[in-house]
């Protein structure tokens, strides 16, 4: 197996991996935003253990982490949010609109993007569009959070990445997620009984999902772009979909399996392309 073939099946299992936060957001008697807080905090100590033993933190990365960290900060708290005040799908898959940012952004930059990515984006956006359902919206304001979400996530990606390129995926994993623990502390200390009552589900969702998943991503985006990646993590509002048929009893309509299958189509056409 390549690199990128290595790279890309990494991202496909992060992002199905990803794809159970919802559940765990639907179905946990805590705030949202203490939720949030209770990740990064979880998520800085566990990528703590293994930055100090490489001691690659510099000042120039530090500085950084006042842009991270509120950027990741205000994407979690919005993204989770909108899966609290709509359908699973509904508020993960307006967060998952955020490649479509990231094509306006980088072409206001003067980057190139190559036109078969538009179109894999913009195919993948549409089956995203069809397995959203915007019929099943309930709460306005929740449509606005996954806006945010998406923005915020587009915007941390791209300044993440040349970051990831110049210091390492795990130095700025660990710097994002330490300053965006310090902004959303107040929100850790109200939830700090339930992450104790809760303790398996809060190291699942803090070291594995966050300290892992984090480190993983920004290993991956050295490697391929973040234009590609978006494509690949299409796959998580998918999981989060059909989780929330399964489990939380979310109905899905024939137009969603059609989007269902317009996203993978997409996913394995990117790999295709990208790997040949």
């Amino acid at each position: 197996m390549n690199l990128k073939l290595r790279a890309y099946f990494l991202i496909s299992l992060l992002a199905i991996s990803w794809g159970t936060i919802p559940l765990i957001i639907r179905t946990s008697n805590i705030s949202s935003l203490s939720l949030v807080g209770i990740r990064t905090f979880l998520g800085s100590i566990f990528l703590l253990i293994f930055v100090l033993k490489k001691r690659g933190i510099t000042r120039q990365l530090l500085n950084s982490g006042f842009v991270l960290g509120p950027l990741l900060a205000i994407h979690w708290s919005t993204m989770f949010k909108s899966i609290e005040l709509n359908s699973v799908a509904v508020g993960i898959g307006l967060v998952f609109s955020y490649p479509i940012f990231v094509i306006f952004i980088e072409t206001f930059r003067g980057q190139k993007v190559e036109r078969f990515q538009i179109l894999i984006i913009l195919a993948g956006f549409f089956g995203l569009f069809f397995l959203l359902d915007i019929s099943t919206i309930a709460s306005p304001i929740g449509v606005v959070y996954g806006i945010i979400s998406a923005i915020t996530l587009a915007f941390l990606i791209i300044y993440g990445s040349e970051k990831s390129k110049e210091y390492g995926g795990l130095n700025v994993a660990f710097i994002q997620v330490i300053f965006a623990a310090l902004c959303l502390s107040p929100f850790t200390v109200s939830g700090f009984d339930w992450m104790i009552d809760n303790l398996a589900v809060s190291i699942f969702l803090g070291f594995f999902l966050t300290g892992v998943g984090l480190a993983t991503y920004w290993y991956v985006v050295k490697i391929i772009t973040p234009l590609s990646i978006g494509t690949i993590t299409y796959l998580e509002p998918v999981t989060g979909v059909v989780i929330g048929a399964l489990i939380l009893n979310e109905s899905l309509k024939g137009l969603q399996y059609f989007g269902f299958g317009l996203v993978i189509l997409a996913g394995i056409t990117q790999v295709y392309l990208d790997s040949k």
